[in-house]
C-alpha cells in the first residue's frame, strides 16, 4: 500500500517549487534588464566612435594644414598635440569628477529604467 505524502512533504515540496521558481524569474528579470541597458548603451557607442573617426581626420587634416602654415609639417602635429595635452589639464583638474558623477548617473539611470 502507497503512504499518502504528509503536509508537511507536501509543504517542503511547494516551498521548493516555488524556490526554483522565483531562482528563475530572477534570472529572467536581471536577463531583461541587462539587454536593456546595452540596447540603450549601443547606439550611443556607434555615435561615439563615429566621432571619434570624424575628430581623428578632422585633427589629421588640421594637423596638415598648420604644419603647411609654419613651413615644416611636424609643427602642425606639436600644435595639435598640445592643444589636446593642455585640453587633457583642464579636464583632469576640473571636470574629472563632474564627468565622473554624469556617468555614473547614465549608467544608473539605464539600470533602473
Amino acid at each position: 500500500m502507497k503512504e499518502d505524502p504528509t503536509f508537511i512533504d507536501t509543504l517542503f515540496k511547494r516551498v521548493t517549487e516555488f524556490s526554483m521558481t522565483y531562482v528563475e524569474l530572477i534570472k529572467l528579470k536581471t536577463l531583461d534588464r541587462a539587454s536593456e541597458v546595452l540596447a540603450a548603451i549601443f547606439p550611443d557607442f556607434i555615435i561615439s566612435t563615429l566621432m571619434m573617426v570624424f575628430l581623428l581626420f578632422i585633427n589629421l587634416g588640421l594637423a596638415f594644414w598648420l604644419g603647411d602654415l609654419l613651413g615644416k609639417v611636424y609643427f602642425g602635429f606639436l600644435l595639435v598635440a598640445g592643444f589636446y595635452f593642455v585640453l587633457a589639464l583642464v579636464f583632469h583638474f576640473f571636470m574629472r569628477g563632474w564627468v565622473r558623477k554624469a556617468a555614473s548617473n547614465y549608467f544608473i539611470r539605464q539600470l533602473f529604467k
